[in-house]
């Protein structure tokens, strides 16, 4: 192998070049360690500069060429990065570096994330380019299974894979597995260049030679059984060095010769499916499909991939769904129908016949009738062999690229790509959504005030806290919970006072975090009290890597006195019976401690946010008593008649039942209509006369009104939708309770309806939408269709008096385009004054015609 050119000047080099690197996989104690020593000692000998790196917390893989355990990556301390690197390596005989990834104790941390980042902080800090390295031995620890045992290949470092067999059952049976996660990295360089056998019994070699034979591979070489491994193993030395004339270190420099000679196979291995594998070692034949020949990789290109979706039909093949990650495919031929699942051979199942990076097996019920049908789906088979699982995803979605592919499996029209080709708008519109408008989202169930909540997750993950901020894509914070002081930025990644973080590190995953899990829950008990709620909330790295936190919380809950819910993902505002029943319940615990009011106020204003000041003041203009502000949650409950609710949220209304208190969710108050309606509703509920002035705006709020009905009126206001999100403009959490079809018409805009709808099927489905939203509203919206988009900009482009789009984006640019102006709910004040300075805005907005005049697309 040449060796890398000089690099005086401190200039990168591309190491996939000049460097060649060799993973060691196999079946735990196979002997990987052993050899993959020795055979960085023999490519050492002839001159190479050699970095062994130990992937294995047992630290053993660099024993025999220090003589001693070093210590590991993961257990420098405050070191990181290449800092770390270069305290973690110890040069050794024949000028070997060598470092061990190292890891968590035996049972707890994750193994496979020490490895991860060891890697990555190779890759970050160019170590191999900057100390000239060509070649570079990975020793990783038993069978993989998992990602983060397959870190080399997965992070594009090894060039070959050698797996370590014996001539057991076990041992082959690993290997199987193996390569089908050699043959899932492929695509990053790795390829398979054979077995090493290290035999016990020289006798039974046969059977791994005849395993290879079958699996498209080849043996690279035998070791033999030699006392002289045994005797340079506690001597703590490679037996290359120790005994060079012995027979294991003659088969060891023949291994080294010819690794290096190896390149890469015509065709890759192939795994052998379950039945498959049980055949072969019961010595049965093999089934036919089986030895059809290994398929040759697909080349990635536009042509190979029409080619493949071709072969499928002219085979007898149709892709008709996914599910589960697997290719849903009916095969009809020889006079039979059937259907059949195709999956990744990585994910096969038991019993699922392997072909190439693919395997299949048939439906429940379902397969080859007769002998005949049998023989013509298999001559099918062995005319679809050469093709990847990737080539079935494609068939499926007709996409050559990522939308189109994407964008496929996302909806149920029969058009594969997205309509014209085109690509999103924007890349926030990406995943076929370029005609949504409508970003459905729910202000969730009520968080009630002396919980806990405990992040169990990293810092990073309280980024994502942004509310109709610059940072944030849509602007939903709107309606009766709208918040009249929005944050400017995200959510700090700090504690505050009912919030508990763990900050889950690197360290945590690789040596356990159970001492943070008890220390945060003790925290939480603390802050919520004896009877209490904790919310414990377990983020996606947490997830996989860290440990099993229900012991920890059931001990919390016994020894604390607190009651601990346990949910994954920082799901705090869903939606789910058992979190209703421990809030509801938490909440009945604080009301009841508490004394009723002797004389109660009328109303009590609960989640209106930054609408509960002008909604106290208006109710108080009717002569109802009330506080103005918050000021204590389950207090102000306790001093009120009638609570009154933004929406019915099912926490606080089953607790309310429970206690029997009286409780009022009417209808949001926006526009004149609906703000009458909400008055009339909670003097109902409290069994009051109406006020002497009525129920009706004062005068000045009537004329305010009837000055914006009277600018609105020449302009016409429109929404985008599907036919199944009609129903949603009116009223619904979709767009924050706002009846915004009533509130429109009765602004005196015109109303405009453009529906998606891409055949006849879904424009039926439109026309009965909109005549059931009329008969709710008494407003019927002009209806027009669009499947393109350029036929929605079209649309919307043509239309002169149309002002107002919705959209949840803000300064949506497909709006621009059209020379229309975006609005939302975030747009809209409740009660008389509110109506009166939204219909301001929007007659605003609408003489505003900056989009018409400067970004208006011209060709249309």
């Amino acid at each position: 192998m040449p060796r890398p050119p000089p690099n005086p000047g401190g200039y990168m080099i591309r190491f996939k070049e000049y460097m060649e690197s060799i993973v060691f996989f196999g079946k735990g104690g196979i002997g990987k360690s052993t050899i993959a020593a020795n055979i960085s000692v023999l490519f050492a000998a002839k001159g190479r500069k050699v970095l062994h790196v130990g992937c294995d917390p047992k630290r053993d893989s660099t024993l025999s060429l220090m003589g001693r355990r070093i210590r590991p990556f993961n257990e420098q301390g405050g070191s990181t990065g290449e800092e770390a690197l270069r305290l973690s390596l110890h040069r050794t005989i024949k000028g070997i570096d060598c470092i061990e990834a190292g890891g968590p104790q035996a049972g707890v941390g994750c193994a496979g994330a020490g490895i991860g980042a060891m890697l990555d902080a190779i890759k970050d800090s160019s170590l191999i380019e900057k100390e000239g390295y060509d070649t570079v031995v990975f020793d990783v620890l038993g069978d993989v299974v998992c990602g983060g045992f397959a870190a080399p290949l997965r992070r594009g470092f090894a060039s070959k894979a050698v797996l370590v067999v014996s001539e057991e059952l076990l041992s082959l049976y690993a290997a199987n597995n193996l390569i089908s996660m050699v043959n899932n990295y492929a695509r990053n360089g790795v390829f398979l260049a054979g077995l090493v056998v290290n035999a016990k019994d020289p006798a039974a070699v046969k059977l791994a030679r005849d395993f290879a034979k079958a699996a498209n591979t080849r043996v690279l070489g035998v070791i033999p059984r030699d006392p002289a491994v045994i005797r340079s193993e506690r001597a703590r030395k490679p037996v290359v060095a120790l005994e060079p004339r012995s027979e294991a270190a003659r088969s060891l420099a023949r291994l080294a010769g010819e690794l290096a000679a190896a390149g890469m196979p015509a065709s890759p291995p192939r795994m052998l499916g379950e039945a498959e594998f049980e055949a072969f070692m019961n010595e049965r034949p093999l089934p036919r499909a089986a030895r059809s020949a290994a398929p040759a990789p697909a080349r990635e290109n536009r042509k190979a991939r029409v080619a493949a979706s071709v072969l499928l039909e002219r085979s007898g093949f149709s892709m008709t769904g996914v599910t589960g990650g697997q290719v849903v495919c009916a095969w009809k031929g020889g006079g039979d129908t059937f259907r059949l699942f195709i999956a990744p051979a990585s994910d096969s199942r038991p019993a699922m016949v392997g072909v190439g990076d693919w395997a299949y097996c048939f439906l429940p019920g379902e397969g080859p009738g007769s002998n005949s049908s049998r023989d013509a789906f298999l001559a099918a088979l062995g005319e679809i062999s050469g093709l990847r699982f990737d080539d079935f995803i494609s068939a499926f979605s007709g996409g050559l690229d990522f939308y189109g592919n994407v964008d496929s499996f996302g909806k149920t029209s029969s058009h594969p790509l997205m309509p014209e080709g085109g690509r999103p708008v924007e890349p926030y519109l990406g995943f076929g959504q370029w005609q949504r408008f409508l970003f459905s989202d729910s202000s969730g169930i009520c968080i009630p005030p002396g919980s806990v909540m405990v992040e169990h997750g990293d810092n990073e993950c309280r980024f994502s806290g942004c509310s109709q901020t610059p940072l944030n894509t849509f602007q939903k914070i709107a309606g009766l919970a709208n918040d009249s002081t929005p944050s400017l930025g995200p959510l700090l990644p700090k504690e505050e006072r009912l919030i508990v973080t763990t900050d889950f590190l690197y360290q945590d995953a690789v040596n356990g975090d159970e001492k943070k899990i008890a220390a945060a829950l003790k925290a939480a008990a603390a802050r919520t009290g004896p009877g209490g709620l904790v919310e414990f909330y377990t983020g996606c790295a947490p997830l996989v890597l860290a440990s099993d936190v229900s012991s920890f919380s059931d001990r919390a809950a016994r020894d604390l006195g607190v009651e601990v819910l346990r949910e994954n993902f920082n799901s705090f505002c869903t939606e789910t019976p058992e979190k209703v029943r421990a809030r509801s319940a938490f909440v009945v615990r604080r009301l009841s401690a508490l004394k009723r009011a002797k004389k109660p106020l009328d109303v009590n204003l609960i989640n209106f946010g930054g609408c509960r000041e002008p909604l106290s003041a208006l109710l108080g203009s009717k002569g109802l008593a009330l506080k103005t502000w918050e000021e204590e949650f389950y207090s102000d409950i306790a001093s009120a008649r009638l609570q009154v609710l933004s929406a019915a949220d099912p926490v606080l209304t089953a607790a309310f039942d429970q206690l029997g208190i009286k409780w009022a969710a009417p209808g949001a108050p926006y526009g004149a209509a609906a703000t009458g309606a909400w008055l009339r509703s909670l003097f109902s509920a409290l069994g009051r006369k109406s006020p002497k002035e009525g129920f009706g705006p004062a005068r000045k709020e009537t004329e305010a009104v009837a000055a914006g009905v009277k600018r609105l009126s020449r302009f016409a206001a429109g929404f985008v939708a599907s036919p199944e999100e009609i129903g949603m403009l009116e009223g619904s959490w979709a767009v924050s309770g706002v009846p915004l079809v009533s509130f429109l018409a009765e602004a005196g805009l015109a109303l405009r309806l453009f529906v998606y709808a891409a055949d006849r099927a879904a424009r039926t489905l439109a026309g009965a939408e909109t005549a059931a939203l009329a008969a709710r509203t008494g407003t019927k919206p002009r209806l027009a269709f669009f499947d393109s988009p350029g036929g929605l900009l079209k649309a919307l482009s043509g239309d002169r008096a149309l002002r107002l789009v919705y959209s949840d984006i803000p300064l949506d640019p497909r709006l621009a385009a059209a020379g229309k102006s975006a609005f939302s709910v975030s747009a809209c004040e409740p009660g008389y004054e509110g109506a009166a300075e939204t219909l301001r805005r929007l007659a605003q907005l609408c003489e505003w015609d900056f989009n018409e005049r400067y970004f208006r697309t011209k060709s249309v």
